[in-house]
């Protein structure tokens, strides 16, 4: 596992999953918490493809 193949839009997806999770907790929004929670949940699957990646 190579964190350094993470590429920067996904961290970039992390980081807006994130924050819109706690604005939908922030305001007891279940909408944006659904969301934010969907969105980080993608993003750390994206990023755990990327890192388990082979580089040829």
């Amino acid at each position: 596992m190579n964190l350094k193949q993470i590429t920067p839009s996904t961290f970039a997806l992390l980081v807006a999953g994130l924050l819109v999770l706690v604005v939908g907790t922030y305001t007891a929004n279940g909408g944006f918490q659904l969301a934010g929670g969907l969105i980080l949940l993608v993003g750390v699957i994206l990023a755990f493809s990327q890192a388990c990646r082979r580089q040829n």
